[in-house]
């Protein structure tokens, strides 16, 4: 890993093989770019797009919150835009926010390299408050979702008994979901999300725990996170979520961890497994 500069943000870059994770310490934390060390991003990242009052989106992966049966609030949506504190841990790099003024929560996304196409992604949140405080880790990674296939392993293969759970948020934060969308189809056990464009959304209960998006050109991109059976998950026990925004202008990738009260000093965790892999070596 080296100390770097992305966007005008004081970063740090981390190598796996040919490929290159980039983490913004400069403001966030922020993961920026994911893709061949000197090629193109496989995240979307606009440092200066949109922002919802002092918050900015600015995109790649981040660290959100989840407050119980509501998957945005405004704690969500609180300000997460200063530089952050730097520490290593052996092979494993934490970047870690300022405490919020008023949330008194505490955000941070720790990295290590697992292997030469692999990436150890942690999301965690510490509640530093003399109350207690309740949620999940909501972790987005933000794509270019044009010509992306996304894919999610539905079911689970070890159950003898098993039932599908597909939640769609009809309306959120200004936002009207279709209900019939030729976008998301399934496929034997596999979700397919295809963007044409149209604003979609949609939550399942997946036991497998991936994410995988195909980008053009034979990228795979793949996002995995262990799933807590019977766990308190969001929305009614979904663990994941694929967003398109309308006309493409963004995609999401998303993870949740299981609700949890988090006592003062306590932390909440989500660990996910990145792996990219292009068509020759998968």
């Amino acid at each position: 890993m080296e100390r770097t500069v992305f966007d005008g943000l004081e970063a740090v870059t981390m190598y796996a093989g040919k490929w290159q994770l980039t983490a913004v310490c400069g403001a966030g934390p922020r993961i920026a770019f994911l893709g061949k060390a000197g090629g193109e991003n496989l995240l979307h990242w606009d440092k200066d797009g949109m922002r919802r009052g002092d918050w900015n989106l600015m995109g790649g992966h981040r660290v959100w919150l989840c407050r119980p049966m509501a998957d945005e609030s405004e704690d969500t949506y609180a300000a997460d835009n200063e530089p952050c504190r730097v520490e290593y841990e052996g092979d494993r790099v934490v970047l870690t926010a300022p405490v919020h003024p008023f949330t008194k929560l505490e955000r941070s996304l720790g990295i290590r390299v697992l292997g030469d196409d692999c990436f150890e992604v942690v999301s965690a949140v510490r509640n530093t408050s003399g109350l207690v405080y309740s949620g999940a880790v909501w972790a987005p990674t933000c794509i270019r979702p044009e010509g992306v296939v996304i894919r999610i392993p539905l079911g689970d293969p070890q159950a003898s008994w098993d039932a599908i759970k597909v939640v769609i948020p009809r309306k959120f934060a200004g936002n009207v979901i279709m209900a019939e969308d030729s976008q998301v189809v399934f496929r034997g056990d596999t979700m397919v999300v295809t963007s044409e464009g149209r604003l979609t959304k949609r939550c399942v209960c997946a036991p497998q725990g991936k994410i995988i998006a195909e980008f053009p050109g034979g990228v795979r991109f793949t996002k995995e996170s262990e799933y807590v059976k019977d766990g308190a998950y969001p929305m009614g026990g979904c663990n994941l979520a694929v967003f398109i925004g309308q006309d493409n202008w963004m995609g999401e990738l998303e993870s949740y961890s299981v609700e949890q009260v988090l006592r003062p000093g306590e932390e909440m965790r989500l660990t996910e497994v990145w792996r990219v892999e292009t068509a020759g070596n998968r």
